[in-house]
């Protein structure tokens, strides 16, 4: 019975956040920590410059909450919150992704640049993160690799600033940036 679960647990693992490398069961930011802080220059529509494939530009919708900030992407096909947090001259956006049931919700933690109408978003470095894990030893996680090496971060939102802010100073802890353009 135990084995059933756990083989369900992955799977609803497995599909956290679609193409996200790395994800986390607990918030990285907290409501009313000392490092988290309210950019009204955050507020908003947002497109990003670059098309898809099929030529869409992903768009999100991002405005004031009772914590932190509501953000929605494209006509309500996502609808979350996010809290922003300052680490030393970074910025990091904790994005809250909820869910009624499987998969579980999870939050994603991404740089932002910020820089009047413009705005650049990157997320985590999957295989850089993994790296350091390894090295360190010091982080809780899971590596799901029936999904693509997919990173689950399971510390607790303690360890996850104890162990994962060090981090975000580095250049190469996240990925190619994304250009958001404010839309008028």
């Amino acid at each position: 019975m135990c084995k059933v679960k756990v083989i369900l647990l992955i799977s609803a693992m497995a599909s956290l956040t679609g193409c996200a490398g790395v994800v986390s069961l607990h918030p990285l930011a907290l409501p009313n920590g000392k490092d988290t802080i309210f950019e009204p220059a955050l507020l908003g529509t947002w497109e990003e410059v670059k098309a898809e494939a099929d030529g869409t530009k992903s768009r999100y919708t991002i405005a004031r909450a009772e914590s932190g900030y509501s953000v929605i992407a494209g006509t309500d096909e996502f609808k979350g919150t996010m809290h922003l947090m300052k680490v030393g001259d970074r910025l990091l956006l904790d994005v809250y992704c909820p869910s009624d049931g499987a998969p579980p919700p999870v939050h994603l933690f991404l740089k932002l640049r910020l820089d009047k109408d413009a705005a650049w978003v990157a997320e985590m470095d999957t295989d850089w993160l993994k790296a350091q894990i390894e090295t360190s030893g010091e982080l809780r996680h899971e590596v799901l690799t029936e999904a693509d090496d997919k990173v689950v971060l399971t510390a607790s939102p303690t360890e996850l600033r104890e162990h994962l802010l060090p981090y975000v100073a580095d250049e190469k802890s996240f990925a190619e940036e994304t250009e958001l353009r404010r839309v008028k």
